[in-house]
């Protein structure tokens, strides 16, 4: 019972009870009371309500730790692939630095190549020269040699006149000889010594035809040695050449087709290569890909790490705050 009650009671002992407006006054005091009882049992569904919520938000709040610890668990940074990716990048260097190198090297044994291959032309253009001047000085020694021939020729021709006409004082001698003999079993002295006289300057002539045709058939024979000994001359200079510059040529081949073979391993080298560096960069592309992901993650972690630090504090005032709340409203009950 309130003081202002008291006092009305009081007031009406004294002067006569006034039972009406003390009914009134406990009526009213009932119905706040109700009221009261009515906003308690309100608020004490509230607190149940947020007593759930919280227990429910601290729920959430577990299972978000433990997909975030999993989250963590699962995209731990790749440092072991990093790692690998490295050793590969190193490697895949080494293998370009060693195919420079290579290609370096076939260059200069390219430039040497082709140093030699001028070097045989020169040679060959060279070996060419001298076989058109053997040639030439073939074909200018072939006017003698005809000379020679038609010299030979017509020293054959009157060496068959000279026999031929020997053979006719031959015959004549003979005859004359017969006179002669008979001339002389006859005794005419003086015949017998012109015909002596006449045999003897036929032989001489005779001897004299014979000695020009021997000399001139040494002349001839000494001309076709020297001809045939320069023609053997000129054809082995010719075979020599032709053969060295058939040795060389085969060389040169062979060179060539060595150095297309480097060429072709070069070009495989740099393809090799070309795969090697698009590997890098696309392992580079990766790399960074990845790298975004795991930083996005951790961004993405992160905001969830203060979301739910947020929830925490957020969910631990209203745990402290609502105690308080309902020991307040007990205690303005009573």
């Amino acid at each position: 019972i309130s003081g202002a009650a008291g006092g009305t009671m009081c007031a009406g002992m004294e002067g006569g009870i006034d039972l009406d407006a003390a009914a009134t006054e406990n009526q009213a005091f009932l119905s706040t009371r109700s009221v009261e009882r009515q906003e308690i049992v309100i608020l004490n569904d509230r607190l149940a309500v947020y007593i759930d919520k919280v227990y429910s938000l601290e729920q959430q709040n577990k299972q978000l730790e433990m997909e975030v610890e999993g989250l963590q668990n699962r995209f731990v940074e790749p440092s072991g692939l990093h790692l690998l990716y490295e050793q590969q990048l190193r490697e895949l260097m080494k293998i370009a630095d060693k195919m420079q190198v290579q290609w370096d090297l076939a260059l200069a044994a390219k430039d040497a190549i082709v140093g030699q291959l001028e070097m045989i032309k020169a040679k060959y253009e060279e070996a060419l020269e001298n076989r058109k001047v053997a040639e030439l000085e073939i074909e200018a020694f072939r006017p003698d040699v005809d000379v020679a021939t038609s010299a030979w020729i017509a020293l054959e021709k009157q060496l068959e006149q000279l026999e031929v006409e020997l053979k006719f004082p031959q015959r004549v001698q003979k005859q004359e000889i017969g006179e002669l003999m008979a001339q002389v079993y006859s005794g005419h002295s003086s015949s017998q010594k012109d015909i002596t006289n006449k045999t003897t300057k036929h032989v001489d002539k005779a001897r004299s035809v014979r000695e020009e045709i021997t000399s001139t058939r040494k002349d001839i024979q000494n001309k076709e040695r020297d001809q045939d000994a320069l023609n053997d001359a000129l054809e082995a200079e010719i075979n020599e050449a032709t053969e060295r510059y058939k040795t060389e040529l085969e060389d040169l081949q062979a060179r060539i087709e060595a150095l297309e073979t480097t060429k072709e391993k070069i070009a495989h080298h740099l393809r090799e290569y070309q795969d090697a560096l698009n590997i890098k960069m696309a392992l580079e592309i990766e790399i960074t890909t990845y790298w975004k992901l795991i930083e996005s993650e951790d961004l993405r972690l992160s905001s969830m790490e203060i979301c739910t630090e947020h929830m925490a504090i957020f969910s631990f005032k209203i745990s402290l705050e609502l105690p308080v709340l309902f020991i307040d409203r007990t205690y303005r009950d009573l």
